[in-house]
């Protein structure tokens, strides 16, 4: 950056779409540069999984599980993989190789529940052998310690599974298997949470009869987008990880005395600001383009222009956060629409809003249609315009 920048100052841009204000600094007098932001839609909220992260980095728990019961039962990933490797310098493969197995999977379900109890083995106390472990590694009998550690991180693992099993989640014969396919984790939660949110009927990909595959389509779970031909692929491998986070912040995931409920939240401003802050290189824009496509954008990151957008998007996010995460959960309740034909043109619903546009032509007609489409089916982004819904009243009969 060339010495004798101009002070920087705020502009309002008047642009289309949702970019909001800008900090503008000149390099020189025929040299200037924006950095702008997008205030993120209920849309972008719902499907781009940056903001799932952002999300839980920001938000603080009103109405937590029981947190003596939480500590009691939860095991991390990595205080599992410390004990089944028998080591505390855990190293990336170990993590890498759990995560990718049927059983990492299954921890991080147990653990995204929260309260179930591990089913141990008769005689098994966590406590004892716990006290066993620090005897053994403070008179240095290392091989004894190895031994017990691998051992406690097996049973801790494989009483969590029995625990899924116990409570109907998980069926005992799937544990035969190592893959963590789309087919394996719809089962899954499936079976946990079609109660309160029930399949719809919606969505139809060409190579899934799968009533579980096609409820996790419909709710729009993360690793779950179809393709453009109309295929899901079942058996592909699924990296989950966005989609407990999706799951945990948009559906009724919290166990309570008589089913389940949400999870209500309230906004941290210093950490939402730390979140932005994180993540400023896809949030923010330089001249109209993302931060993170130019090649000196890791310089730019510490500019005063970016910080200060940086601290601009969080503050005007922030006040609408609640508000728009109560909007997605009132959207993925909702079907889809799968077929424009047969779920708008010809369903009863809509026949005589289409009818007054297909006379009129009319913007106002038009949007009767778009907005009657809207409240009832939770529409893809790509779906979700005016100008889609004219194409779709224009084109289909």
């Amino acid at each position: 950056m060339k010495k004798g920048l101009l002070a920087s100052m705020i502009t309002v841009m008047l642009l289309s779409g949702s970019f909001v204000p800008s900090i503008q600094a000149a390099e020189s007098v025929t040299n200037t540069y924006r950095v702008t932001y997008k205030m993120p839609t209920i849309n972008t909220l719902e499907e781009v999984e940056l903001f799932y992260s952002l999300l839980k980095d920001s938000l603080q728990v009103k109405n937590p599980s029981e947190a003596a019961l939480v500590e009691k039962n939860r095991m991390s990933i990595y205080e599992i993989v410390g004990d089944l490797y028998a080591t505390d310098s855990i190293r990336s493969f170990m993590i890498d190789e759990m995560y990718q197995s049927r059983k990492g999977y299954l921890l991080e379900l147990y653990n995204h529940i929260e309260v179930l109890e591990p089913v141990y083995p008769a005689g098994y106390d966590p406590v004892a052998i716990k006290q066993q472990i620090a005897q053994l590694a403070a008179s240095g009998q290392w091989e004894q310690y190895s031994e017990f550690r691998k051992k406690r991180g097996q049973i801790e693992l494989d009483s969590r599974i029995k625990a899924l099993v116990q409570a109907g989640f998980v069926m005992p014969e799937e544990l035969n298997s190592q893959s963590i396919s789309k087919q394996f984790a719809a089962d899954t939660l499936y079976r946990i949470y079609k109660n309160v949110r029930p399949y719809k009927g919606s969505v139809a990909p060409k190579d899934s009869q799968s009533e579980a595959v096609r409820w996790a389509i419909e709710v729009g779970l993360p690793g779950f987008q179809v393709d453009a031909k109309g295929y899901i692929f079942p058996d592909q491998q699924l990296y989950y990880q966005s989609m407990f986070d999706y799951i945990y912040l948009f559906l009724p995931s919290k166990i309570n005395g008589t089913g389940r409920e949400y999870f209500q939240f309230e906004v941290n401003q210093d950490r939402l600001l730390e979140a932005v802050k994180n993540r400023s290189s896809d949030l923010l824009y330089v001249n109209n383009k993302p931060l993170s496509s130019l090649p000196d954008y890791v310089l730019l990151l510490d500019r005063p222009e970016v910080k200060k957008a940086g601290a601009q998007l969080s503050a005007d996010l922030g006040p609408k956060l609640i508000g728009m995460i109560e909007q997605v959960r009132r959207e993925v309740l909702k079907p889809r629409v799968w077929d424009w034909r047969n779920d708008v043109i010809r369903h009863s619903s809509f026949t005589k809003l289409v009818q007054e546009y297909r006379k009129t032509k009319s913007q106002k007609a038009l949007m009767q249609v778009y907005q009657a489409v809207k409240e009832r089916y939770n529409l893809f982004d790509r779906q979700d315009s005016p100008q889609v819904m004219k194409s779709v009243l224009d084109n289909i009969k």
